[in-house]
């Protein structure tokens, strides 16, 4: 009887053995399977990330470039400027009579002065304006006692102020009524 009691419980555990190996062979499977989708996504995050890494090159090289050629424009439109003050020097020495080149001179150094300004104006660079001390654009650089102006008054201009679209680049330097 002890033999009869034994085969099926044998059976039983080589059934769980086999049911075990395919199992097993079935979760291989599956896990190489999972290996092989993994190893493909891997793949592909890597080529995303190597093309993020290429991008980021190329747009910091495009961005050296254009801090690099940024005042192209402002040079190319300085340089009528330049023709100006060269072709107002090369004409006032040709004018044998001085008072006459300094006449010239003259002329030609103001309407070569519009042009820088008027260069300066098409950039963005503006004067500062000069009607009431703002410590914030204007610098004392001497107080003075004058009965004509008020209290605080500008006075004098030494030197002209400028903003660059709006930010002060040079306060002016002036004088101001103290009384």
């Amino acid at each position: 009887m002890g033999k009869k009691h034994n085969k099926p419980q044998e059976e039983k555990v080589k059934k769980e053995k086999n049911t075990s190996k395919e199992n097993q062979e079935l979760d291989i499977e599956v896990l190489l399977k999972q290996n092989e989708e993994l190893k493909a996504k891997l793949d592909e995050c890597l080529r995303a990330y190597a093309r993020c890494e290429n991008d980021k090159k190329i747009l910091k090289k495009e961005a050296d470039a254009m801090v690099d050629y940024a005042y192209e424009k402002f040079a190319k439109d300085l340089l009528p400027v330049v023709d100006s003050l060269e072709l107002a020097i090369a004409h006032a020495k040709d004018i044998e009579n001085k008072e006459e080149a300094f006449d010239k001179l003259l002329e030609g150094v103001e309407l070569t002065l519009k042009k820088m300004l008027d260069t300066f104006k098409n950039h963005g660079i503006e004067p500062v304006e000069h009607e009431e001390f703002n410590p914030e654009v204007h610098q004392a650089v001497q107080h003075v006692t004058s009965e004509e102006h008020e209290e605080g008054d500008i006075v004098d201009v030494y030197q002209k102020g400028y903003t660059l679209k709006g930010k002060l680049i040079r306060p002016s330097m002036v004088t101001i009524n103290k009384k």
